[in-house]
């Protein structure tokens, strides 16, 4: 879909036509998901994800301008989303007691798979990142978004942008060395 396309169905999604949001939905669900997975790490917490961005793009629509694509605000909203699932979990981590833990609700299938998709040395690599860097690792590498479009998400130069993501993936190539298995191998 095209950018005039979008802008076109966002002003009939203004003037009241709330019935063309869902051609929004289904443009966006899957990018907007596989961003969120890669954030988040799980499946589950990727499919809440996608509903809350996604209910509230279409809540805060009226402060939506036409200066930033859509696409870029759509991320903008799941970044900040992501970040504080993020941040959630960590102070779950560092306050266990305050969080009430239910191991008869996991599910141990999608924990596999999970596991299974990441990989162990991914998983350990990813882990070690900032929100920030994986934000600008997967729209760089997986979106193949350019860092213009990028810097427009993240409120930064393209030019910073570029000597980040080179520092990152040094960053990324220095932790695969201490890892064990192939990687340590040399190979």
């Amino acid at each position: 879909m095209e950018k005039r396309d979008i802008e076109r169905l966002l002003k009939e999604i203004k003037s009241g036509s709330l019935d063309q949001y869902e051609i929004i939905i289904d443009h966006y669900q899957q990018p907007i998901f596989t961003y969120c997975y890669h954030m988040l790490g799980h499946r589950q917490d990727a499919e809440d994800a996608v509903q809350e961005v996604l209910f509230r793009a279409y809540e805060h629509l009226e402060q939506y301008t036409y200066s930033l694509s859509f696409s870029a605000w759509l991320y903008r909203i799941a970044y900040n989303h992501c970040a504080n699932v993020l941040k959630r979990r960590k102070l779950r981590r560092l306050l266990p007691f305050l969080y009430i833990s239910n191991q008869d609700g996991r599910n141990y299938v999608e924990e596999k798979i999970d596991s299974d998709y990441f990989g162990e040395p991914l998983e350990s690599i990813w882990s070690r990142l900032s929100a920030e860097e994986r934000t600008l690792m997967f729209l760089r590498v997986m979106e193949e978004k350019e860092y213009e479009e990028i810097a427009v998400l993240m409120d930064k130069k393209p030019a910073a942008l570029r000597k980040q993501f080179e520092r990152l993936l040094k960053k990324c190539k220095r932790y695969l060395p201490t890892m064990e298995g192939v990687a340590a191998d040399g190979q």
